[in-house]
């Protein structure tokens, strides 16, 4: 897969992510504003973790394609 295709499934993830965790997090502020910063900082630090997760991935199981 290739890297930019890789950030744009992750940004689309996100995107869906955003959703309900502004949703839940909206429960627990009870403030729209704190809600939003709040996901949108866990997005963007989740895109990066999600990538490195899928390289490393990648790496450790380049060889083995029956897993």
């Amino acid at each position: 897969m290739s890297k930019r295709l890789l950030f744009l499934k992750a940004i689309i993830w996100q995107i869906i992510g955003i959703i309900w965790i502004t949703s839940f997090s909206y429960l627990w502020f009870g403030n729209w504003n704190k809600s939003f910063l709040f996901s949108f900082i866990i997005m963007v630090i989740s895109i990066f973790i999600y990538v490195l997760y899928e390289m490393v991935w990648a790496k450790l199981f380049k060889n083995n394609k029956k897993i």
